[in-house]
């Protein structure tokens, strides 16, 4: 994120601050509320173990992760600590593994929609105002756009993220794929990453601003233009 505000001429120093701000924000927030909702469903699943670590909370600090953290701050990409579960515990293994699995992401994009709608009541009754309700509606649309990517990043079945999770629920503990993922998961995503941003210096071309823009412009913005 630094590597962004620092090399866009779009923002002024004040701006880039109060935008880097915000983004931290709620970042923390969405995470916070991605992990409770992991450890909420893994306890209501039948496992106490995130209740017994201190993780069925929405307290961001017991959730943050500092080298997931500092990736943020630096790059825009970040992670927070994975909940501790056990599915042993579940009531229903296989169903326990998947509802834990789509949780964390189910809640960010009910998080996001809320954003949405909340700015769609806020135009329609307040507008744009005043500088204070443009700060607003600006954290509203990080919450739409942050939410966007959290979603949609943890739908990818590489391991260690919740789209593999889900996958890897139905099928079996020896299969290549969970094997060979478990094993190279981290190396793709560092890969992947490493791509996105070699492709943005040489080309200028910010694939995952363009993903997110996609969902953004085609999801979010309909819905928060229905009461303006």
């Amino acid at each position: 994120m630094l590597y962004y505000l620092l090399f866009n001429n779009y923002y002024t120093p004040m701006e880039a601050v109060i935008v880097f701000l915000i983004t931290v924000f709620v970042f923390m927030i969405s995470l916070s509320v991605h992990e409770f909702s992991h450890a909420l469903v893994a306890y209501k699943m039948g496992d106490i173990t995130p209740k017994a670590t201190g993780r069925l909370t929405l307290n961001p600090f017991k959730h943050l992760s500092l080298s997931g953290f500092l990736w943020f701050i630096i790059l825009g990409i970040g992670w927070a600590k994975p909940v501790p579960v056990n599915p042993l515990n579940f009531k229903k293994y296989r169903t326990g593994i998947r509802c834990v699995s789509i949780a964390g992401i189910t809640a960010n994009v009910v998080l996001g929609l809320l954003a949405a709608i909340i700015y769609t009541i806020l135009a329609a009754t307040v507008g744009f105002s005043s500088v204070a309700m443009d700060y607003v509606f600006l954290v509203l649309q990080y919450f739409m756009i942050v939410n966007s990517f959290l979603a949609l990043f943890n739908l990818l079945p590489i391991y260690p993220l919740d789209g593999f999770n889900f996958v890897s629920s139905f099928l079996r503990a020896d299969n290549k794929f969970i094997q060979y993922n478990v094993k190279n998961g981290y190396k793709i995503l560092l890969v992947m990453l490493l791509i996105c941003l070699l492709i943005e210096i040489l080309f200028s071309f910010d694939i995952l601003t363009w993903l997110l823009s996609l969902l953004y412009n085609y999801v979010f913005v309909p819905i928060a233009l229905l009461g303006v």
